[in-house]
């Protein structure tokens, strides 16, 4: 009887070497999406992505953001020896929650992060009450 070495990781090598070369052609970036104070913050991972080139648009109670990264021309194309780094078109499309104000929407771009504020409505934020004390 022979023994044979197993290799668990010999059939993620063999699928590896499958798509070596072979350039991505969309990527989803990383997205954070939390309260902060009276807004409702998304964060967005956009990194080599030209500001000017986002597209951020809220309608029926959803935020599209639309983008998209190319690093390679067609007069520049290299021959990869591995490619890794996702590049071309996004979409993230994230379901806003009710009593957020799609009118006053701001974004600003800042060291390849994207970050969107939605302020709340007054009416559902929290109120402070004062409470009467009798003696």
């Amino acid at each position: 009887m022979q023994l044979v070495r197993f290799d668990p990781f010999a059939t993620m090598r063999e699928f590896d070497r499958l798509f070596e070369g072979r350039p991505a052609s969309n990527w989803m970036p990383r997205v954070d999406v939390f309260d902060q104070d009276n807004d409702l913050m998304v964060r967005i991972e956009v990194p080599g992505v030209d500001p000017e080139s986002i597209e951020v648009t809220v309608e029926g109670g959803t935020l599209t953001v639309k983008g998209g990264r190319n690093f390679t021309t067609e007069e520049t194309k290299a021959n990869y020896h591995r490619k890794e780094i996702f590049e071309g078109s996004f979409e993230r499309t994230i379901l806003l929650p009710d009593g957020v104000d799609p009118e006053a929407v701001t974004a600003t771009s800042k060291d390849g992060i994207l970050e969107i504020s939605i302020p709340k409505r007054p009416e559902i934020l929290p109120r402070k009450v004062s409470v009467e004390i009798q003696r």
